[in-house]
């Protein structure tokens, strides 16, 4: 009997982890794809001011075809300083966060404003900050 009393807890146990072992694998669910805020999207947003240590000015030459385009999927284009890039983006409260798919550098604009026509930015380099304005045209 006693002998009986020592077994049935040692099967039991065995028992409970053979079950678990085999059930208790469970397939590890996708990553999800990163959230983006679809406000800003599928609309092309072309650059109308430029502002540097408070004073505001029209896009020079090399920025005259400026624009940012984002897609809801996560992925945009744009040109800065007349320089096309293409990557993806997400954003995190008021910063929009780019990587570019070629060279992978990663750049962020802080949204100060934005509405249905109008959305402006702070890009900031280093110590410098300059805030661009764009508008749907």
């Amino acid at each position: 009997m006693k002998k009986l009393l020592l077994i049935l807890p040692l099967l039991a146990t065995l028992t409970l982890a053979s079950a678990q072992s085999k059930g208790g694998t469970t397939a590890k669910a996708p990553k999800a794809a990163p959230k983006v805020d679809t406000t800003l999207c599928s609309k092309r947003w072309d650059l109308v001011s430029v502002e540097e240590f408070s004073v505001v000015s029209k896009p020079n030459k090399k920025q005259a075809d400026d624009h940012i385009w984002m897609t809801g999927d996560g992925k945009y284009n744009l040109k800065r300083n007349g320089e096309a890039k293409a990557g993806t983006w997400t954003r995190q409260a008021a910063n929009i966060n780019f990587t570019d798919a070629q060279s992978k550098e990663k750049f962020t604009y802080k949204v100060i404003s934005s509405d249905d026509k109008k959305l402006k930015i702070d890009y900031h380099t280093g110590d410098d900050h300059t805030l661009f304005t764009f508008e749907v045209k």
